[in-house]
């Protein structure tokens, strides 16, 4: 449903970098004369006072639209609705009305929703919470993603989260599910009494959206082979030596990329043709098999959040739920996955953008510090021309979520290791999991792995309990390595709590062995408290190392203030106290300033660190990430610090189309810092290969039909039948039209989710007799098609009336509140009308063909008429007709005996 609203594009106040983002070589030549002015004149304060005051982002009002979508919805483990209606947007964003949200998930009885002013206000009963204490709750609208339709407030997963008491929200792009676990539980008695309302919710929206089940075999789609889909890929790495002659000359890379259907499966393959002529991965999927796991035959990522910390991509078997992997240590993160070449990897550290990279190859890898034990981590991937592809929720605490009682879940992987030194097939992991009760999870993972010449082979034990009865919320997780190849062994504990909104974490960790010596530490232990104040939040941390002789004592502390909903603020002080010889002390600061919004983002950095010799170090960079809306795309950074003075990174793209694009790059720290780059992408459709294709993956799927009058109503087009031409077909912004023969090709969809179709007939003259169907759900298998044939069917009217003897009025009036007709075609049942209180009656809405007409007396009276059973044959044609004098005789009425 097409709608105005605002959405951001930004752009920079200042008029000098106007100029140059629109003319790279000025550009240059700007930060050139930077360069030249002494330093002793440009001081730190000031670069951070005119990066502040100076470079301002102005919005510009664009249009945007959102369309009906069909997702899962699941809420806790009492409700899982299928095909859950949502608003969505053409990046992949999900909104969700807060109102029917509330009313579907049993909350009505027990909450109350108003809207005053830019407050949204919601009270929740004290029934819903274990202590008994009522919630009100009130945000202001300013603060949370939302967008309006037709008077209805939707609200993104993230905004849901801030308004009601949710543990977690998980956005699964790859079943097109919303996980919703909440904080706060129902009556079991009302939950009760709901399911069979709940039940018939979901057969009418099950029954309204009837799509193919995912499922691992899918037989109506898929095939023992198929031709599938083909991109090419070509590369120039560096125009300026491109026309160089000799060793120095480089003609660029250029790459394929295979999706097909193949043993009933979606396999891939990417390949360099030129000039290393290197296998980049290749994979035999089959979603959904089981507990929704992927098997995959071929490349694959194992599961993360372990201590190993070997690359973790296989080429073998596999059977899991994700693509990245996890690994920690002290309060670094590493998170690494795959990505399509090319594309953008965003990574979000508590809703802000932290990092983010350029794809060069397949793989992407993050390495942050956490702030605290409560960062929520975000990746979303980008794919060339600025179109979010997903969204993943990271979990870099435990790992596993809890079990309920009885539950149980499974990872297995088998294989090599592509990219390390030893191409043996000795990477093996298991991973098992189950609910010994709805408060007790244990987990068991069993590593077999080799990281260069160092064989793992560990058994990891773990036990999760939720202390629920108590008044303070308490978690404790316990896990166990014990090595099967050396007498390693480590063991770690963690206690978390929350009390009001300050959580308390604390952790112990003891390794021994190699074990100790790959995670630098024989004991660890840490303590944290941190919390939240409306805008603020803040933490106080600390740890204690011992390594050999060597001890390390590390006190934390920060604060962070969310000016507004993009603008946040945050200042750490650390202070690190070593033990060896002698005792040194060394004293951290951090101040940072993040702006986010859209693709715009802007962030300010000041650091203090005693231990270098350069002790304050600033970086400012400024970005706006490429958007589907726009063409092009850059971004600044300057870094400043006493030993290396300025340093300073520039980037420009500008994309032509969807499939051709530069890009510029200026590097100060580099030997010849300009760089031109262009790269080249088109899709071939191997069954189709002379047709126009814009899809951008080769995963992408196509529709084909025709749009025609169906006069016989049989699904197919006859030759006699006339096309609809000037019809539009779309799925959101993809549209074509159908063309002379009434035919239409539509390229460029996205598989393994619930696409709405939609048909316009605006402009074009359509008879009102003839049903044209606005809209339908299409899901496709990845680099497969679709026919369809869209019949315009002409829809006859019949009328008639009921004639009865001569008889009382009153018997009169209760015999029309008694009978309907009843149409059947075929023999089985057709549709039903009520007649008028004079006996007259329409049918509307016939298709072609023979229909018999009955009476349904549902009085006690006996009824003899004059003929049992009327026939009508509506004849096909080119628009619908009228029947008229279809008339039923009533001949006598009667009092049964």
């Amino acid at each position: 449903m097409p709608f105005n609203t605002c959405a951001f594009a930004a752009y920079i106040r200042f008029s000098g970098l106007k100029m140059l983002l629109k003319f790279p070589d000025s550009l240059v030549m700007f930060f050139s004369a930077i360069q030249k002015v002494p330093t002793g004149l440009i001081s730190p304060v000031f670069l951070m006072l005119y990066s502040l005051l100076f470079i301002h982002p102005t919005f510009a009002n664009t249009q945007d639209e959102y369309f009906d979508d069909m997702i899962t919805l699941k809420v806790g483990r009492y409700l899982k609705q299928e095909f859950y209606e949502v608003k969505s947007d053409y990046d992949g964003g999900i909104y969700i009305a807060i109102k029917d949200f509330i009313a579907f998930s049993e909350l009505r009885e027990y909450s109350k929703l108003s809207i005053e002013g830019e407050n949204i206000k919601l009270f929740m009963a004290a029934s819903l919470f274990p202590d008994s204490k009522a919630r009100y709750i009130t945000k202001k609208l300013t603060n949370l993603n939302t967008i309006i339709i037709d008077g209805q407030i939707y609200l993104d997963p993230q905004g849901i989260s801030e308004l009601l008491p949710i543990k977690a929200v998980q956005w699964r792009a790859e079943s097109y599910t919303l996980v919703i676990s909440p904080d706060f539980s129902l009556p079991l008695d009302y939950r009760i009494a709901a399911q069979r309302r709940k039940r018939g919710i979901e057969e009418e929206k099950n029954s309204q959206s009837a799509t193919p089940e995912k499922d691992f075999f899918m037989q109506e789609d898929r095939k023992l082979i198929d031709f599938g889909m083909l991109k090419l890929r070509y590369d120039i790495n560096d125009i300026s030596s491109y026309f160089k002659n000799g060793a120095e000359q480089n003609k660029g890379n250029v790459d394929l990329e295979y999706s097909a259907q193949l043993l009933y499966g979606d396999f891939n393959i990417r390949h360099s043709l030129y000039p290393n002529k290197n296998l980049a991965n290749i994979s035999l999927k089959y979603p959904y098999i089981l507990q929704d796991k992927t098997l995959i035959i071929g490349d694959n990522y194992i599961r993360g959040n372990n201590l190993l910390g070997y690359n973790s991509n296989i080429r073998g078997l596999s059977i899991s739920d994700n693509d990245y992997t996890v690994t920690r240590s002290g309060q670094n993160v590493t998170i690494r996955g795959r990505a399509a070449a090319n594309a953008m990897v965003e990574i979000y550290q508590n809703g802000k953008v932290a990092d983010y990279q350029r794809i060069e190859g397949v793989e992407y890898e993050f390495t942050l510090e956490m702030r605290s034990q409560n960062d929520a981590f975000t990746i979303k991937i980008f794919d060339r021309n600025g179109v979010l592809l997903t969204e993943k929720i990271v979990n870099v605490m435990q790992g596993n979520d809890f079990l309920n009682a009885g539950e149980w879940d499974y990872n297995f992987f088998y294989g090599q290791n592509p990219q390390a030194e030893n191409k043996a097939w000795d990477d093996r992991t298991y991973g098992i999991s189950y609910g010994v009760s709805n408060n007790l999870s244990y987990y068991f993972d069993y590593y077999n792995t080799r990281n260069e010449d160092t064989l793992y082979q560990y058994a990891k034990h773990k036990l999760a309990y939720r202390f629920s009865t108590l008044f303070v919320p308490l978690v404790a997780n316990l896990s166990y390595y014990d090595s099967l190849a050396d007498r390693s062994q480590g063991y770690i504990g963690e206690l978390s709590s929350e009390i009001f909104s300050h959580k308390l974490f604390y952790s112990y960790e003891r390794f021994s062995h190699l074990l100790a010596q790959d995670e630098n530490k024989d004991r660890y232990q840490q303590v944290e408290i941190s919390g939240n104040y409306g805008r603020s939040d803040y933490f106080f941390r600390f740890s204690n190392k011992k390594y050999q002789d060597h001890t390390e004592n590390i006190y934390n502390t920060g604060v962070s203030y969310d000016v507004n909903k993009v603008l946040r603020i945050k200042a750490d002080l650390g202070k690190t106290v070593q033990k060896q010889s002698e005792q040194q002390h060394n004293h951290t600061v951090k101040i940072d300033v993040d702006y986010n919004e859209g693709d715009f983002t802007y962030n300010l950095n000041a650091n203090y660190n005693q231990r270098r010799e350069a002790k304050w170090q600033y970086i400012a960079r400024l970005r706006k990430r490429l958007h589907q809306q726009t063409n092009f795309a850059y971004s600044v950074e300057v870094n400043y610090n006493k030993s290396d003075h300025f340093t300073l990174g520039i980037t420009f793209e500008y994309k032509f189309n969807d499939f051709f694009k530069i890009d510029a790059d200026y590097d100060s720290k580099r030997a010849q810092p300009h760089k031109v780059r262009a790269s080249y992408e088109t899709v071939i459709n191997m069954k189709k290969p002379f047709l126009t294709n814009h899809a951008k993956y080769p995963d992408n799927g196509y529709l084909e039909g025709r749009i025609f009058v169906d006069k016989n109503a049989n699904g197919e087009k006859d030759i006699d039948e006339e096309p609809v031409v000037g019809v539009g077909v779309a799925i959101g912004k993809n549209k074509v039209k159908t063309d002379r023969a009434g035919s239409f090709y539509l390229s460029n969809i996205s598989p393994y989710r619930s696409n709405k179709l939609h048909y316009d007939y605006s402009g074009i003259m359509v008879d009102p007799t003839l049903r044209a169907n606005s809209a339908e759900v299409i899901e496709l298998i990845p680099a497969s098609g679709k026919k369809l044939s869209v019949g315009l069917v002409p829809l006859s009217l019949v009328m008639g009336s009921i004639y009865l003897p001569e008889i009382a009025a009153s018997i009169s009036k209760k015999f029309f509140s008694y009978v309907e007709i009843v149409v059947e075609k075929n023999g089985n049942y057709y549709s039903s009308v009520s007649p008028e209180y004079d006996g007259f009656f329409v049918l509307q809405d016939l298709k072609p063909g023979k229909y018999n007409l009955r009476i349904n007396y549902l009085g006690s009276e006996k009824i003899t008429l004059a003929k049992d059973v009327l026939s009508i044959n509506v004849l096909p044609g080119d628009t619908g007709d009228f029947y008229e004098g279809i008339d039923f005789k009533v001949t006598a009425i009667e009092a049964k005996k």
